[in-house]
């Protein structure tokens, strides 16, 4: 099993050596994860490294311990990977596989917000409740402007054949509304077939 110096060992996992021998002191690192006591002491490299995982609290690892090195080279003899032990295979989630955990979910939410805001840029996405408000009122003023026409309809029909302009309107009226009537008919069952939301395939940006 590989030992160092505490010295050593605060350069392998990036912290000071007085950071070892706070976590000596503290019990973060057990005595039986070092090989003699006192300054010549040495420090069995995996045990240390995966009790200071375990025991460390979350504030810790992501204040001023976040950028210390508590990974082992699945390579090295003693990392955990290559003993296979029952307890290493099965070892409990600690602070840094939680802390890597919430990072993933946090990069990945960043990118779906950027992709969908890059899509929402490009037109793949829209307010959903703007389109309709917005195809609601295109909607009111076609049909407005189309219910202005009827007037000089009834007016030229009534010069043309010399009809009385007000019984001319009212039956376009009533032929526009029977039209309408029937045309918003078809419209809601086609609407009916249609499902409530279309799914859209967005890619998200590489991290």
């Amino acid at each position: 099993m590989q030992t160092l110096s505490k010295g050593d060992f605060a350069a392998h996992i990036g912290v000071t050596p007085g950071r070892v021998s706070q976590y000596i002191s503290s019990g973060m690192i057990g005595p039986d994860a070092l090989e003699g006591t006192g300054r010549n002491a040495k420090v069995f490299v995996a045990k240390a490294v995966e009790q200071i995982r375990r025991r460390r609290d979350i504030g810790q690892a992501l204040g001023n311990g976040i950028a210390t090195r508590l990974e082992l080279d699945p390579a090295e003899p003693d990392a955990p990977a290559a003993i296979g032990t029952t307890e290493q295979q099965t070892r409990t989630p600690n602070v840094d596989d939680a802390l890597k955990q919430e990072r993933l979910q946090a990069e990945r939410r960043r990118n779906r917000i950027a992709a969908e805001e890059d899509a929402t840029r490009r037109g793949r996405l829209v307010d959903a409740s703007q389109v309709r408000a917005e195809m609601t009122k295109m909607a009111q003023a076609i049909d407005d402007e189309n219910a202005g026409m009827l007037a000089d309809f009834a007016s030229a029909v009534s010069a043309e054949f010399k009809l009385p302009q007000r019984d001319v309107l009212h039956l376009l009226r009533k032929i526009r509304n029977e039209k309408k009537a029937a045309a918003a008919e078809r419209a809601r069952r086609r609407a009916g077939s249609l499902p409530e939301f279309v799914e859209t395939i967005i890619e998200e940006s590489a991290a």
